[in-house]
């Protein structure tokens, strides 16, 4: 997935007229995608990530299509854009949603340890950590496999 990241300090904040609100809105804002991608909102998240003794906010936003200066300058209120940094990158892949996995025992009737695939869960969810999970629970059937007494 194509993701562009946007760096913007400015003393304003995001403009609660975008959001039919007239009151502040919070500083971190999280959408979703609806059916009909025609309505999708303009970015995926915005969130203040610090605020700099000079009294400006530092904000990310993740949008799919870049963000320009003017959707930035209509995005915020209250005080110009002092400083933006654009950064476009492949940030993931798009996975389709799935129903079935890889098969974690590739070699079942081996007698010895056998051969096994940690990362079937991977077209799932792709992370460090739930590697590290399949990685635990392998061993823990592997154990089980030698000492049929061990609980997994």
């Amino acid at each position: 997935m194509t993701l562009h990241v946007t760096l913007v300090a400015t003393k304003g904040a995001v403009n609660p007229a975008l959001f039919n609100e007239t009151k502040p809105v919070p500083v971190t804002i999280l959408t979703t995608l609806p059916t009909n991608l025609s309505g999708a909102p303009i970015f995926n998240s915005v969130n203040r990530v610090r605020r700099l003794p000079s009294g400006e906010s530092v904000y990310k936003i993740f949008s799919p299509k870049e963000m320009t200066d003017e959707i930035l300058g209509d995005f915020f209120t209250g005080a110009s854009l002092d400083w933006v940094y654009r950064k476009t990158w492949k940030a993931y892949p798009k996975l389709d949603p799935t129903d079935t996995f890889g098969p974690l025992e590739l070699y079942p009737d081996s007698k010895t340890a056998g051969f096994w695939y940690t990362s079937g869960i991977e077209s799932f969810i792709s992370t460090m950590e739930t590697s590290a999970l399949s990685g635990r629970n392998i061993a823990a059937l592997i154990a089980q496999k030698f000492w049929k007494d061990v609980e997994v």
